[in-house]
Parts: structure tokens; C-alpha cells; sequence
């Protein structure tokens, strides 16, 4: 049994071949998650796994189903990214070892107000990212991806259209929890920390495994808002070396969002945080500035916490 783990954790490896054994382990446990998912939400449901695109067209004439989408979202993605990551940590090379100092209380504010400050600015990202047009001769390429980004929000709106605090608090485990801590031991602990050992450039591992953060998401319209909250997250956690500071800026940004879709559900508020097109560029431009302001106290907090372990 040693011998077959030091073969595993061999230290030679090409970047190549580290990026496909993280594929392979990631599209394996992907397809088990969702086989399981999909038959466990077939049972639930009665939907047959062959009407599964008619429902996600339209999920809204299908209400009782909403429980059972939420079980199949765990079971289907953030599960296998998160055993994916730890499988690959524990048999191929060691990442994200566990920290036993409590971070500092200031530090935590900061990442918390760095990610709602960093809202308001990324709303005119992601404007900007809907009005791109590919070349004429992509046209139909568009046209499909278009169709994809509608499918999309419909279903997104779907899970996001609840009024009980039950389903608020499922969907802050869901959408927010299982998402944040999964995606960020697979791309910051796992991706990034792969790109960094191979290249010795955090700023470019960072991009990076920003880029494939975003791209796996599979929405050309909401491709460089994604990026640039993955890259936000990479320098969290290169800067204070604790992936659970990047977990906890990926927990906010979800969790945030999907409680103030919850208050607007129920009439708490008027505005929809959804609705980028309503923030007015003044927000947008104080947005900016205060996070670089943040990100510059994170740095330095992150700095001399470093320094008083040392």
C-alpha cells in the first residue's frame, strides 16, 4: 500500500499531466454525482430523465420539484468538485494544509465588506459582458449561446424564487455553502496551487485558474464578472494562505445574494439585487475605489498576521 502511494505522489510530473488527473478525477466523480442526483430526482419527482430538458425549459409549472432540484444540485457538482479536490490532495501532491490560527477579527470584516463593496462595480462588468457580439460569421454560435444563457436564467430564477425561511436556509446551504466551499478547494486549492508550483507567478496562476473558474460555468454572458470574482478570491487566498478566507469570500458573495433575493421575494425590499442594469455609475465608480482600498488592508492585515506567526 506504501509503495502504490509513493507511485501517486510522485513529484516529476508534467503540469500536463497533474491538469488531466485532476480532469479525469473531477469528470468520473462529476458523472457518479450525476447519475446518482438525476436518479434520486426522477423518484422524487416522477420526472422521467428524458423530459429533464422539457423541465429545465420550464421548471415553473413544476413546483413541487424545488426540493428535489436543490438535492440534485449538490449531488451533481459541488459534491464531486470537493471530493475531487480532496482525492487529489490526499493521493497525488499536499495542498491547503489545515491552519490552527484563528485568523484575525479585522481580517474577517475586511473580506466581508470586500465582497459587498465589490457588487455595485461588478454590476457594469457584467452589463458590459451581455452587449458583446462575436463576429458575423459566429452568428449562429451566438444565437445558441444566447439560448443558453435564457434557459439558464429561467431555471436560476426557479431556485431562486422561494418565500419560506425553510427553503432560505436550504438554498444558503446550497447555492452558497456547498458552492463556495467545493469551487474553492477545487480551483484556489487545488487548480491554482497547481499553476503556481509549476510557473512560481501567483499573478498568473491566479488568472488562470480564474479563467477556468468562469469558463466551467459554461455562460459566455457572465464569463469576465466570474473571472474577475474568482481572481478576487485567488488573492484572498494567496495573500493569507487560508483557503477557508477564500471559502468565506465565495460563502459571502453567494449568500449574500441569495438573501437578499429572499427579502425581495417577500417584499422586504423594492429593488431586485439581480437587476444590474439599476446601479448607477456614481455607485460604480465609489465601488471601485473602495474595494482597492480594501484589497490594499487585506494585503497589509494579511502581512504583518503573517509576520507575527513568523
Amino acid at each position: 500500500m506504501a509503495k502504490i502511494d509513493n507511485i501517486l505522489r510522485q513529484t516529476d510530473r508534467s503540469l500536463l499531466a497533474k491538469l488531466l488527473i485532476l480532469f479525469g478525477l473531477s469528470l468520473v466523480l462529476l458523472a457518479i454525482g450525476s447519475f446518482i442526483g438525476f436518479g434520486i430526482f426522477s423518484f422524487m419527482t416522477n420526472i422521467e430523465l428524458g423530459h429533464f430538458i422539457d423541465f429545465q425549459q420550464n421548471p415553473a409549472e413544476y413546483p413541487q420539484a424545488w426540493y428535489a432540484v436543490m438535492l440534485l444540485q449538490v449531488l451533481s457538482t459541488p459534491l464531486p468538485f470537493a471530493l475531487a479536490a480532496v482525492l487529489y490532495t490526499r493521493l497525488i501532491e499536499s495542498f491547503m494544509p489545515l491552519q490552527t490560527v484563528i485568523p484575525p477579527k479585522n481580517l474577517l470584516i475586511w473580506i466581508v465588506l470586500l465582497v459587498i463593496s465589490f457588487m455595485p462595480f461588478d454590476s457594469i462588468i457584467i452589463e458590459w459582458n451581455k452587449q458583446i457580439h462575436l463576429p458575423a460569421s459566429l452568428h449562429n454560435l451566438e444565437v445558441s449561446m444566447q439560448q443558453s444563457e435564457k434557459t439558464a436564467q429561467i431555471f436560476t430564477d426557479y431556485i431562486t424564487n422561494f418565500t419560506s425561511p425553510l427553503q432560505l436556509l436550504i438554498a444558503i446551504v446550497v447555492i452558497a455553502g456547498a458552492a463556495a466551499l467545493s469551487e474553492e478547494l477545487l480551483f484556489r486549492g487545488v487548480l491554482q496551487n497547481i499553476f503556481y508550483k509549476s510557473w512560481q507567478n501567483p499573478h498568473v496562476a491566479i488568472w488562470v485558474a480564474a479563467f477556468w473558474f468562469s469558463f466551467i460555468h459554461f455562460q459566455f454572458y457572465g464569463f469576465f464578472p466570474r473571472m474577475l470574482l474568482g481572481a478576487m478570491f485567488g488573492y484572498v487566498y494567496h495573500w493569507t494562505g487560508r483557503i477557508e478566507l477564500a471559502v468565506l469570500a465565495h460563502f459571502v458573495n453567494n449568500g449574500f445574494t441569495v438573501v437578499m433575493k429572499y427579502c425581495y421575494n417577500i417584499g422586504l425590499i423594492k429593488a431586485d439585487i439581480v437587476d444590474t442594469e439599476s446601479v448607477p455609475l456614481p455607485m460604480v465608480l465609489v465601488s471601485f475605489v473602495v474595494c482597492v482600498f480594501i484589497l490594499f488592508k487585506i494585503k497589509k492585515t494579511a502581512d504583518e498576521g503573517l509576520a507575527k506567526d513568523l
